[in-house]
């Protein structure tokens, strides 16, 4: 099998994002975007990009303009792939796709939002693409919206800041930082708490709000979803804390910089890594870089 992409301009080559966003997220016609739209978006500004088997289009990144901290950007606003096409880097090569084109046009920062307790999504951004976060939503899109993805546990989302020229992003993409260097967890550096119940659930008990370490660890479920439909009020406990938790550390100058796999028996361990900002900044976490 041969992935190919291809940019989307037209609305004919736009169509098929309609039905990829109905087959990925289960979206009725309310929350569709129509493709005649994104060609607007697209033509003054946006960007569309197509991953292709043969001529079936299997997956789409669409990203529109922005304006972050007072300069342009691009805000990545959608990105799919087919559920038996996952786990064969093309959602990576899309985002690199889109890194490129958007660098064509000096444009050196791109966001996206992403749910917080999914943890794979979180590794593709934070290890893979080198995102940092610095800023939580509760319920962007509402408390639910037409797909069953974004059911029980409202649309709290994390905002993505990939910052393209910096030096961590163009090591990354170049192959040079692909392996996450693990910061050892010391006495009094977790946040939260956790542990095993009967059915093998991690579960939360507590979190601590008064740490000032500079490295931090926050711990985050494996599997949300699968926790989602065996025990949903567990799944809702982790929510509030891991909600309360971002929000407070990331107004007292932390941010998320990376995120550690740690394995454990047959179970992983899923951590993010918090850091304080030690640099003076005009906005949050731009002058890291």
């Amino acid at each position: 099998m041969s992935i190919t992409f291809k940019q989307l301009r037209t609305p004919k080559e736009l169509e098929p994002c309609e039905g990829l966003q109905e087959a990925v997220w289960k979206f009725n016609k309310d929350d569709i975007i129509p493709s005649r739209f994104m060609r607007i978006l697209c033509k003054h500004g946006g960007f569309a990009m197509g991953a292709f088997d043969g001529e079936t289009m299997i997956g789409f990144l669409f990203g529109v303009p922005a304006i972050h901290y007072g300069r342009p950007s691009q805000h990545s606003h959608m990105m799919a792939v087919l559920p038996e096409y996952r786990d064969q880097n093309i959602g990576f090569k899309l985002k690199t796709a889109q890194r490129e084109e958007a660098m064509s046009r000096n444009i050196d920062l791109i966001t996206w939002a992403f749910d917080p307790l999914q943890s794979r999504n979180a590794h593709l951004n934070i290890n893979k693409l080198g995102v940092i976060a610095c800023s939580y939503d509760i319920n962007l899109y509402g408390e639910e919206t037409s797909s069953k993805l974004h059911s029980s546990l409202g649309t709290d989302r994390l905002l993505a800041e990939w910052w393209l020229a910096s030096d961590k992003v163009k090591a990354i993409m170049d192959g040079q930082n692909q392996e996450v260097t693990k910061i050892q967890p010391e006495k009094g550096l977790n946040i939260n708490k956790t542990e095993r119940n009967e059915q093998g659930l991690l579960v939360p008990i507590g979190s601590d709000l008064t740490l000032t370490d500079d490295v931090l660890f926050l711990e985050i479920p494996d599997d949300i979803e699968g926790m989602k439909v065996s025990n949903i009020e567990i799944a809702r406990q982790w929510r509030e804390l891991v909600q309360n938790a971002l929000l407070h550390y990331f107004d007292a100058g932390y941010y998320i910089n990376s995120l550690q796999v740690e394995q454990d028996g047959n179970t992983r361990r899923i951590y993010y890594v918090l850091e304080r900002r030690t640099k003076p900044y005009k906005s949050p976490c731009f002058p890291l870089y």
